[in-house]
């Protein structure tokens, strides 16, 4: 109900990995990601890396499963990279939904909507921020 088997999945595959663990996700599946990290403390992940997600957005109109509106991040919430591009209407800003909890990284995919939302895996400007984050 409302992403528990994804959340489930996610949650079982972190368990089988030897952390450090990077979560990478992608639109909606960086809604699970912090639906998940919200919930539960999962200390093997050391950094959540958001692209084109909608995860901020919806905690602003009180629609994320995981955190109500005015509530903040855990402290066990792991850092936090998102990374948007300004044609893509499906990314959202979250450093300043959740200050001192998210980096924001702005990308120019050079894409209209809806390829926008797609065009972050062969911008190198996608890899450039993420690779150094890598523990």
């Amino acid at each position: 109900c409302r992403g528990e088997g994804i959340r489930g999945f996610i949650k079982e595959t972190i368990e089988q990995l030897e952390p450090p663990v990077v979560l990478l996700a992608h639109s909606l599946g960086g809604i699970a990601c912090v639906d998940l990290l919200v919930q539960e403390s999962l200390p093997q992940v050391k950094l959540l890396v958001t692209v084109g997600s909608q995860a901020p957005f919806l905690y602003e109109i009180n629609a994320l499963h995981s955190l109500p509106y005015g509530e903040p991040l855990p402290d066990y919430f792991p850092d936090w990279l998102n990374i948007y591009d300004l044609r893509d209407f499906l990314s959202y800003i979250g450093a300043n939904v959740f200050p001192n909890k998210v980096q924001d990284i702005l990308v120019d995919n050079q894409q209209p909507f809806a390829r926008s939302h797609s065009a972050y895996w062969t911008n190198s400007s996608t890899w450039k921020a993420i690779i150094p984050r890598i523990p």
